[in-house]
């Protein structure tokens, strides 16, 4: 039945293959975060009758998996998983479970996980800024164009990230590091990802771009598109361009949410307060609430 091995660069491809299947909208579902995430959370994968299973970590009793999708029925492929931990006597316990996939889990010791939430937002209204509601953000995007003047050819522009560039992307990130500490153990885990998200940046096939005034990289961005949904992975600026996220947040957003795309997935907040006020201030249509669920 079920046999999990341990995901590696010759994976890659099916790891495309099954994300861009995926239903959830979850940021967890995504090629940024199930490949390079993978060795920190000890995820191993197995691909059984069309349906992609993900497993997690263990400390011999408990183990983490993610809901499988796929051709199989959801409740058929749990079923599938608790008899491979009946079998290896190991307990399942399912992470980041979206809420959309609860109605998959009867009788079930079910926790909500707090800071882990997607905020999820209108394409349209990222692309547009239109309405009171984002007076605050458009008036700070048109200072930062107005003394920049946002213009190919003139002092700042926007560039997708190519091959030709992406050198300019990864030494902007390492001047971002110097001048932004932060003694957190998983901000160091995630810069580490992003350096290695330059390596492999386009067989991830990410999108991306960097935000430039007078030649000098001001900002950052990665994302990829699944369905209907643009995912930001990464959004970096330095602080001393005021407005500088604000413009590299709605150039990619109308460069790569294209006619397709209804949703703009920015990811958590991880319970971090400034992050929370960040991503608030831009009015998700919805959240994503992630839960973490033990069966009976």
């Amino acid at each position: 039945m079920l046999e999990f091995k341990k995901i590696e660069i010759s994976d890659l491809d099916i790891i495309k293959k099954y994300m861009k299947r995926q239903p959830f909208r979850a940021c967890d579902f995504t090629i940024f975060g199930i490949f390079l995430w993978a060795d920190y959370y000890n995820y191993t994968y197995c691909v059984y009758e069309d349906t992609f299973f993900l497993k997690g970590r263990s400390d011999g009793k408990i183990c983490d998996f993610a809901v499988p999708f796929g051709s199989l029925n959801t409740k058929t492929a749990i079923g599938y998983i608790k008899d491979y931990c009946n079998e290896n006597n190991i307990t399942p316990r399912f992470y980041f479970v979206p809420e959309s996939a609860l109605d998959f889990f009867e009788n079930a010791n079910v926790n909500q996980m707090v800071g882990w939430s997607d905020y999820v937002y209108s394409a349209e209204a990222m692309k547009t800024l239109k309405g009171k509601r984002f007076s605050k953000k458009r008036n700070r995007l048109n200072k930062f164009s107005k003394k920049c003047k946002f213009k190919i050819g003139h002092k700042c522009r926007f560039e997708s990230i190519t091959p030709e560039n992406i050198n300019r992307a990864r030494e902007f990130f390492g001047e971002y590091l110097s001048e932004y500490k932060k003694d957190d153990p998983h901000f160091k885990v995630e810069s580490e990802l992003i350096y290695r998200a330059f390596d492999i940046f386009f067989e991830l096939e990410q999108t991306g771009g960097i935000l430039l005034v007078d030649e000098k990289v001001v900002a950052m961005t990665i994302g990829e598109a699944i369905g209907d949904t643009l995912y930001v992975h990464v959004e970096k600026a330095l602080r001393q361009y005021e407005g500088a996220y604000e413009a590299i947040n709605h150039a990619y957003a109308n460069k790569y949410a294209t006619e397709s795309i209804k949703y703009i997935n920015r990811e958590e907040d991880m319970g971090d307060e400034g992050l929370r006020q960040a991503k608030r201030a831009y009015n998700p249509v919805f959240m994503i609430n992630k839960y973490e669920i033990f069966l009976d």
